[in-house]
């Protein structure tokens, strides 16, 4: 179970996008087996996360995810997964 911040959300064709690549940090809140102690893959799939629709573009902490790794990392919502506004300010979209 992870923290992940921060993470962009962009409009493109009429939805909202989400990119990991502005992440600085990922809070490790519980462990449920060791990691192989390489780094973060460079491809990201996603399973079960929505984005509430009163979302704005913007940065945000995706909080309470399950985050593993084989090649890819997977980040999965939990049922206490939530949004919370970051550094949104800093663009004016």
């Amino acid at each position: 179970m992870a923290n992940l911040s921060p993470v962009r959300l962009e409009k493109s064709r009429g939805k909202m996008v989400l990119y990991f690549c502005p992440m600085k940090s990922m809070e490790v809140l519980d462990k449920l087996s060791a990691g192989d102690g390489g780094g973060i893959p460079g491809q990201v799939t996603v399973e079960g996360l929505s984005i509430p629709r009163e979302l704005k573009e913007g940065l945000y902490t995706l909080k309470n995810v399950t985050v593993t790794s084989n090649g890819t990392m997977q980040v999965r919502a939990t049922d206490k997964t939530e949004w919370k506004a970051t550094y949104s300010d800093l663009y004016s979209w």
